[in-house]
């Protein structure tokens, strides 16, 4: 009996583990239950030293694009970002369907800033999810966090929703101003 007991619990075991393991891609995360993760710090994690190599990267595709190698770029554009809340590019963006652009960005203010591209929709989720995060950073492609004085880029191919928004999602950041909408010209 202690034998078939032994067996039942290590059979229960490494099958627990085994689905642990297994393929979450199928998962709905949209229906979890954060409350029970609200209280974690997650601006202490380094996203950066994640192995995303198992990753599904197409999706993670935004419904205005997706990132892109910098060798791709067809045109690079600087971004200033600045504490008078505002959002610069030289030059101008005039952006069309298709184009893959290479941000470069720098943040000329005294306090840290993002620069974020997504639908108007993503935006108004990722402003959400900053203000009960206020001091997460970001470094995932489509938003990068910068401390007063860095620079960073984004390399990033437009496709799909023709309505972009850059923005600094920064708790008050973008209310105040940091942030453009506009729209992308026909291929």
């Amino acid at each position: 009996m202690k034998v078939f007991t032994l067996l039942a619990l290590t059979l229960a075991l490494s099958s627990t583990t085994a689905l642990a393991a297994g393929d979450h891609s199928g998962m709905d995360h949209d229906s979890m239950d954060m409350k029970n993760m609200a209280g974690m710090d997650h601006s202490k994690m380094n996203h950066g030293d994640m192995d995303h190599s198992k990753m599904d990267h197409g999706a993670m595709m935004s419904a205005v694009g997706m990132p892109a190698p910098a060798e791709q770029a067809t045109q690079t554009i600087q971004v200033s970002l600045s504490d008078d809340m505002k959002l610069k590019f030289e030059p101008s963006l005039n952006l069309k369907q298709g184009d893959i652009v290479r941000f470069v960005i720098i943040n000329n203010g005294q306090i840290p800033h993002e620069f974020s591209i997504g639908s108007i929709d993503e935006q108004k989720k990722h402003r959400d999810m900053m203000r009960s995060m206020p001091n997460m950073e970001h470094s995932d492609g489509s938003t990068i966090s910068l401390k007063a004085g860095e620079k960073g880029e984004i390399t990033w191919h437009f496709m799909g929703q023709p309505f972009v928004e850059v923005a600094c999602n920064i708790p008050g950041h973008a209310e105040a101003g940091m942030k453009m909408n506009f729209v992308l010209a026909a291929k």
